[in-house]
């Protein structure tokens, strides 16, 4: 009997403790990049191919569940429909991203970082009007940093599949950036 009530209690700080960590820490951007970064460094491969990895698909997750809810919630249709082609195409690209993570044994992050959240937040408390300016805000801000992270992997990644898919993907990023800052102008927000 002790040793039952011994074997029960260990189990049960056992569980506690594995939960006590939080699995939001192993599926964190952060936690994803340094995964990846220790992966390739014992390659001996690049590992910023591997924060990139982490990085987009934490943009990317932004970005598709933004268009999710400018699909849904925006005031203009216009902002509706530029938030429903942002939905398919990053969801598309977070898709080829996963491939080619998969095949490298990369992680990608489950969950978007602390600053797309927060962004993500910040958009989603506002309606009207100001949903619409605050998301196309986002997007447009949110697509200039993705450009020049994709146009470094593009330019100087050695990683020949993440070199494509950063090239492949520029063109849908920049026309998403000039479609959201023509909206703007046309929106007068």
């Amino acid at each position: 009997m002790k040793k039952r009530l011994c074997f029960l209690l260990c189990s049960a700080c056992m569980f506690m403790m594995s939960s006590c960590g939080g699995s939001s820490d192993s599926t964190s951007v952060d936690a994803a990049g340094k995964h990846n970064e220790d992966l390739l460094e014992t390659t001996g491969k690049d590992e910023k191919a591997g924060w990139f990895v982490a990085e987009a698909a934490s943009a990317g997750m932004l970005e598709a569940e933004l268009g999710r809810l400018a699909s849904s919630k925006a005031n203009a249709p216009q902002v509706k429909a530029l938030g429903q082609t942002l939905l398919n195409h990053h969801t598309q690209t977070n898709g080829q991203l996963r491939q080619i993570a998969d095949l490298k044994n990369l992680m990608l992050p489950t969950q978007m970082g602390d600053d797309q959240q927060e962004n993500y937040n910040e958009v989603m408390s506002k309606n009207g009007p100001a949903f619409d300016k605050a998301y196309l805000e986002g997007i447009i801000q949110h697509h200039k940093k993705s450009i020049k992270e994709y146009e470094e992997m593009a330019q100087e990644g050695t990683d020949v599949e993440l070199k494509a898919f950063a090239s492949k993907s520029l063109p849908m990023l920049r026309a998403h950036l000039a479609q959201a800052e023509q909206l703007e102008d046309q929106l007068n927000l």
